[in-house]
């Protein structure tokens, strides 16, 4: 035609712009896939932590727990004791002692009394009998092992021979193993005579 060309204008290459645009989106999808694996894990490793330390907290909660009710049944235990001792006490001033003298006639024998009489005697040979002895007398009482009991081991320094009050101390310890709350307190009158 007349030299003249029409111009068709720019043409543009798509495929290899497409091509492009694929590619990067390929490479954003696998990487927001690597990251919210990532972030999976991540979210699963603190969850696993988490739940390590709830367990950790539970079993300190138990034993503090535990711990506080040894501690009210050990204050409970004590208004009980408290409230044993003081009857104990009230009965002591209203004449209930135990008492456990040691005589002689021909032997050394031990008399145990409270304010209602003798309750039994026993010869002193050894410390089992005297023992069984003293918590037969007890219970002919009408103590129980849970009772507190105040006693009083009465005799005669001057008189007694050493080795029957050993004998009997020594019973009156085997009796503290039966009556967790048995106190007994010692008095020589050979003392006050002087």
């Amino acid at each position: 035609m007349n030299g003249y060309r029409k111009s068709k204008g720019i043409v543009i290459e798509l495929t290899a712009l497409l091509d492009v645009i694929l590619i990067m989106l390929f490479w954003v999808i696998m990487n927001i896939q690597d990251e919210s694996r990532t972030a999976s894990e991540d979210a699963a490793k603190k969850a696993a932590a988490a739940e390590h330390q709830l367990e950790i907290v539970q079993e300190e909660l138990d034993v503090k727990t535990n711990q506080l009710e040894r501690y009210v049944s050990m204050l409970e235990n004590i208004d009980k004791n408290a409230a044993d001792n003081q009857q104990a006490l009230t009965d002591y001033e209203n004449g209930m002692l135990v008492t456990l003298d040691i005589c002689y006639d021909k032997s050394g024998k031990l008399v145990i009394c409270n304010s209602s009489g003798k309750l039994g005697e026993t010869k002193i040979s050894s410390e089992k009998e005297v023992c069984g002895c003293i918590t037969q007398a007890l219970e002919n009482a009408g103590l129980e092992r849970n009772d507190v009991v105040l006693c009083a081991l009465i005799y005669d320094g001057g008189a007694s021979l050493y080795k029957d009050v050993r004998s009997v101390s020594a019973a009156v310890d085997m009796v503290r193993n039966e009556y967790k709350n048995f106190y007994c307190a010692y008095i020589n009158t050979a003392q006050k005579n002087k």
